[in-house]
């Protein structure tokens, strides 16, 4: 069976250029998961609750044969779906700990003439790694100034040049300000956000100046990993200067065409 186990270096160097599963249930994957990862759950939300019942009342084989039993009707559906999803027929494939769901989905797709890569202690793996990637020193330099200074087109400037950036706000689908959530559709949940921020962070060179947009410590919903952060407090700031008139311009302009009571209601 063309199954191959990667180390997650190697898995994500993979998956950048073919497509990710992600087997866990909804629930979990909708906390947080490896970014670009479709969802196609072994087991879902209901089905897990009553294997993880069976396997802590009565053992491994007998959660693995509820298993089966609850979901083993579902595999030609899963498959269907993993082809529309993986025209060229390789894919990784992850569940939380690189185990029974995970090997169960690759030897489903392996059969079906899919190449299947796995990733070898799987989203624990992942998870930990984010962690420990934020304490890795890079070349900081953070753009500051008030609301209305613009900020955010200076860094995607600097991006257009060719400098190294990584926008907050774009990984947090919030502006920053009072007004942040004005426009965007809803934040990822804090863990999504920190996965999001490590694949960012960890492709930075670290011998480059890396900028970042001056932020509080939350973004919203979301809070800047204390490691980031307290990196960003000790570093060198560029400060962006501008007419008081000209910002109130540049806020009207950007969030003058909500709603009043919109408006209303995130300043109250």
């Amino acid at each position: 069976m063309a199954i191959s186990v990667l180390v997650l270096e190697e898995f994500l160097k993979r998956s950048e250029s073919i497509p990710i599963i992600d087997v866990r249930s909804q629930k979990e994957f909708d906390q947080g998961h490896i970014p670009l990862a479709i969802n196609l759950p072994i087991l879902d939300n209901e089905t897990r609750a009553i294997v993880g019942t069976t396997y802590k009342q009565e053992g491994r084989e007998p959660a693995v044969v509820k298993g089966f039993e609850l979901v083993g009707h579902k595999f030609s559906d899963m498959i269907k779906q993993a082809s529309e999803f993986v025209p060229g027929k390789e894919v990784c494939v992850y569940c939380w700990r690189g185990g029974m769901r995970s090997n169960i989905m690759a030897w489903l797709l392996s059969m079906a003439g899919f190449r299947v890569f796995l990733l070898k202690g799987g989203y624990k793996t992942f998870r930990t790694w984010v962690l420990d990637s934020f304490t890795k020193e890079k070349n900081i330099l953070v753009l500051g100034g008030p609301t209305g200074s613009g900020k955010t087109e200076v860094l995607q400037h600097l991006k257009d040049l060719g400098e190294q950036i990584i926008d907050l706000e774009d990984l947090a689908n919030h502006k920053g300000s009072a007004f942040g959530a004005l426009g965007k559709e809803g934040q990822p949940t804090n863990e999504q956000f920190e996965n999001l921020l490590a694949l960012k962070w960890n492709k930075a060179n670290e011998n480059r100046v890396l900028w970042i947009e001056n932020e509080s410590r939350m973004i919203g919903s979301v809070k800047i990993p204390d490691p980031i952060f307290d990196k960003m407090r000790n570093a060198d700031v560029i400060e962006i200067g501008i007419d008081k008139e000209k910002r109130i311009d540049r806020i009207i302009d950007e969030y003058g065409k909500f709603p009043i009571d919109q408006l209303k209601e995130t300043t109250s």
